[in-house]
């Protein structure tokens, strides 16, 4: 993924019209770095994924905070330990912090590739899992999109190359679903490969489910023998416990075809995004599918001919279906398309909206410049000489010197978790010195390059300090010091 071409992530906002209202770019200017997914956040704000180049000659994922006025807030890069591209793919806010996606994290990118990151409110890890674990004959697996049910559960969608039954060669691709509970504890992990009486061959994207927990999914199925073989666009059933239940092909003259996008339009059906021929091309109809919970099909909407497809799509508050995706016609571009239940392209509104806000002014388009912190999660957090605060003399009389370490490391405790982070880079923290009453006697703000302050301590009081570092307000190092 990595290259040599400096790239831009880009968000754009538009009105209910499709009318561009404000562009954001995200990178520095050397930089190999796009975004992936984003999503709004209770507090008017965005949550945005990605990835990055600017630290390595590969990719790591990114993570960005914006706030209503799409202003930076907080990010951090996940400076990972392996040679390989990884990314930051679906992230969703859920109470107490973020749920990720991240694809090809670990030591063994071969055998673990589909994690989960849980972080706080503030962007620290919280707990990460790793999937696809426990079957071996489970192959390449990849993670793409995740949906989070209204329980807070996970639904992991992609898929992997799985056996027939007794037979642990050849392998076939297979859709792969994964579920989990809110702690990320792996419920079940199903290589969707056998369906009444048939073997299935396929892949799975995205995926929305029903008040009964039944997981409908959109995917490709690849029919490779019968009379009428090809990869056709289908809709895949699988019950609440991971058990497939039916599939559906929507074009079964389809040579080349999937589904990609899946949306509930209404409490009762559902919207496919897909692209298919009838001939080996790579050009194909682009459209959507309107079926009911048992497939059956209730409209069509054929939309143009295109190689590529919606990468994403959402039902809007009134019902409506928007589908993004990027295109290429000589050059690439981004298209927007606005759907109504019926799929048909939305009346476009000749009164004025006004957008609810918490941006105090009006938001221009501009660059977000790539100012993160780099954090490592591999870091041997046992080894107590990483993040620590020295001090020097002890006891001190006169001067007291405070090195300050070239990684920080916080540690926050509370009855359901304890987060360490380091940060590989950072911006300030600040120093801070307390007598045993509790006073604050000393502060000053710091960066990396300040390596070590010195402070006259001889017309202190003879005792016990306490000197703190405090970073993201939260202590990043202590250490006690005696002053005679």
């Amino acid at each position: 993924m990595s290259s040599s071409i400096p790239t831009n992530g880009m968000i754009i906002k538009t009105d209910i019209n499709g009318e561009m209202l404000w562009s954001k770019t995200v990178s520095s200017s050397n930089d190999y770095t796009g975004i992936c997914d984003i999503n709004p956040t209770d507090e008017q704000g965005f949550i945005l994924t990605g990835f990055t180049g600017e630290q390595t000659d590969w990719v790591n994922p990114l993570i960005m905070k914006l706030n209503p006025c799409a202003e930076h807030q907080w990010c951090r890069i996940f400076n990972l330990p392996n040679v390989n591209d990884e990314w930051g793919q679906p992230i969703w806010q859920i109470p107490g912090g973020y749920i990720a996606l991240f694809l090809a994290y670990g030591e063994d990118p071969e055998n673990e590739r589909i994690w989960l990151f849980r972080l706080d409110d503030q962007g620290d890890l919280v707990w990460k899992q790793v999937y696809a674990q426990s079957d071996t004959a489970v192959l390449g697996e990849n993670g793409v999109r995740m949906c989070v049910t209204d329980d807070y559960h996970f639904i992991i969608n992609g898929f992997c190359y799985y056996p027939n039954p007794g037979n642990p060669w050849p392998k076939f691709l297979r859709p792969f679903i994964i579920k989990t509970d809110s702690s990320g504890t792996l419920e079940w992990e199903l290589p969707w490969w056998y369906v009444n009486g048939e073997n299935f061959k396929g892949e799975s994207y995205n995926s929305v489910t029903d008040y009964q927990g039944t997981v409908y999914s959109s995917g490709r199925h690849i029919v490779s023998g019968g009379s009428n073989p090809g990869d056709k666009p289908c809709m895949i059933k699988t019950d609440v416990d991971g058990n497939e239940l039916s599939y559906t092909d929507f074009f079964p003259d389809s040579e080349m075809g999937t589904t990609h996008t899946i949306n509930w339009l209404g409490d009762s059906t559902i919207a496919l995004g897909y692209a298919w021929t009838d001939t080996f091309s790579y050009y194909g109809t682009v459209g959507v599918v309107k079926c009911d919970r048992y497939g059956n099909i209730l409209k069509t909407k054929p939309m143009f001919v295109s190689q590529h497809l919606f990468s994403d799509a959402v039902t809007t508050f009134d019902n409506k279906l928007l589908l993004v995706g990027g295109f290429w016609d000589g050059i690439w571009r981004s298209h927007a398309y606005k759907l109504n239940a019926d799929l048909e392209y939305d009346t476009l509104y000749s009164y004025p909206f006004v957008y609810d806000s918490l941006c105090p002014y009006p938001i221009a388009s501009d660059t977000i410049p790539l100012d993160c912190e780099v954090v490592g999660l591999d870091e041997p957090f046992g080894n107590p000489e990483t993040g620590r605060l020295k001090v020097y003399p002890n006891p001190a009389s006169d001067i007291l010197h405070i090195e300050i370490p070239e990684k920080l490391k916080t540690e926050t405790s509370t009855p359901a978790f304890s987060i360490t982070t380091v940060y590989h880079q950072w911006k300030s923290a600040t120093v801070e010195v307390y007598d045993l009453f509790g006073r604050r006697v000393f502060s000053k703000e710091v960066t990396p390059a300040d390596k070590e302050l010195s402070i006259d301590v001889s017309a202190w009081h003879a005792g016990i300090y306490v000197v703190r570092l405090v970073y993201l307000g939260r202590t990043a190092g202590s250490e006690k010091v005696a002053v005679e």
